[in-house]
């Protein structure tokens, strides 16, 4: 069914409650501009109404089109909200349908000009609507303008009561929850299994930004902290965390927490070990990685695994299981190993743990997976001078940027050429 079908078909529904109906025609009273936008009244009604199989409730008309135009036109003497409680267009009482497609309507680019007022009112008209399991969501564009539509809105799992306290724990783990159903809904993969394993904070950001004009920090501004194992920190790149942040500022904001305005990732602390009072006469652990991930915790406490060996991060495991497939195509009397963080004392360098050393033919590789946090000027720098240390004992390095391990096909690719190169060159 749809709005302009002028008599309530079987299966409409009525979620919409009149409370919440009445609070939006309290708000469109107060909204800059009248619900008509920039249209005439029945320039915007016969969009959704077929005004001339509509009655008129003045004997001087004989359908709805010459009454609107007798008392809004001629006469002017129907206040500018009459449509709200007309029966005739089924607003208060009718089929959330009507209502609905009437308020897409007061937000499409022919209506509302101003783009940035027109999603202003969808915000503060989809708060108005979410307790009833409605919102209005972009769906196509008009010129580069949204065209919104009403989209019922996901309302199941548990409810989180009001007021959300900055130490409600359990409340915060449903938040951290409701946003990673979103994320998973807008298929934001990466960004969900991050915040999967990640506990979510509040605090008073504490001053530690001096205020703007105009970007409502207050002293009271809060800030949401994600506590993520350490390995994971540098998978939260600036557009992972703004993805987070997106969904994760909805459903605060719908939780009145609008004071949260902004998101931070911290690492975990490390636990401290446990230990006995004769740990002085206590042997080494003999599971503790040494010399493979030395720098990497045991694999029960959030780094990524694979054939019993550890990995610093899942682009590393992404580029062992490509090392692994190449592996596998090498013909059996001319193979290579695959060795992981594999520790070496350098000269006049210390002890390195490269990410990936292969061995083959006779000649060795090293493999370095760049996170983010290479791409600082001062992180280059030391970078060049690893890999001169290696060239040194002439061994080539190879870098791959960790944006692109997302794309095993092409790593292959580019790992095939450079192994091929530089271990396996044609005679």
């Amino acid at each position: 069914m749809t709005p302009r079908d002028t008599s309530p078909a079987q299966g409409t529904s009525q979620k919409i409650t009149a409370v919440t109906r009445r609070d939006i025609f309290d708000f469109l009273r107060s909204a800059e501009g009248g619900w008509w936008g920039r249209l005439e009244e029945v320039t915007f009604l016969e969009s959704l109404y077929d005004l001339d199989a509509l009655p008129s409730t003045d004997s001087r008309r004989p359908t709805a089109r010459g009454d609107i135009i007798q008392h809004r036109v001629s006469n002017f003497d129907w206040e500018d909200d009459w449509v709200f409680e007309d029966a005739r267009f089924q607003l208060l009482e009718g089929p959330d349908e009507f209502l609905l497609a009437f308020l897409a309507r007061t937000v499409h680019p022919a209506v509302q000009a101003d783009t940035d007022q027109s999603a202003r009112r969808v915000d503060e008209l989809n708060r108005l609507l979410a307790p009833d399991g409605w919102a209005l969501r972009a769906h196509a564009f008009l010129s580069g303008r949204p065209v919104y539509t009403p989209v019922p809105e996901n309302t199941g799992g548990p409810l989180i009561a009001l007021p959300l306290r900055d130490d409600d724990a359990s409340k915060l783990d449903l938040v951290l929850g409701q946003t990673y159903h979103l994320l998973d809904e807008d298929g934001e993969g990466l960004a969900r299994d991050l915040v999967r394993s990640a506990k979510l904070t509040l605090r008073r950001d504490g001053g530690i930004f001096h205020p703007m004009p105009n970007d409502n920090w207050t002293a009271d501004t809060y800030e949401a902290v994600i506590t993520a194992d350490r390995a994971l920190v540098p998978e939260f790149t600036t557009a992972v965390t703004d993805v987070i942040w997106q969904r994760l500022a909805t459903v605060l904001k719908r939780l009145e927490r609008e004071d949260v305005q902004s998101l931070v990732v911290e690492a975990a602390l490390r636990p401290f070990p446990g230990i006995t009072q004769d740990w002085r006469h206590q042997d080494t652990d003999p599971l503790t990685p040494t010399n493979q991930a030395r720098r990497e915790r045991k694999s029960n406490e959030g780094y990524p695994t694979a054939d019993d060996l550890v990995f610093a991060s899942r682009a590393e495991l992404a580029v062992y299981h490509v090392l692994q497939e190449l592996q596998r195509e090498r013909p059996t009397q001319n193979g290579m190993a695959i060795l992981p963080l594999a520790s070496a004392k350098l000269r006049d360098a210390g002890v390195r743990s490269p990410d990936f050393t292969v061995l083959g033919n006779g000649r060795a590789v090293i493999i370095e997976v760049d996170g983010p946090h290479h791409y600082g000027r001062t992180r280059k720098a030391d970078d060049e001078d690893r890999d001169r240390h290696w060239a040194r004992c002439g061994i080539h390095t190879i870098r791959i940027a960790h944006e692109h391990t997302s794309d095993p096909a092409s790593v292959k690719e580019r790992l095939r050429e450079d192994l091929t190169r530089t271990l396996f060159p044609p005679r």
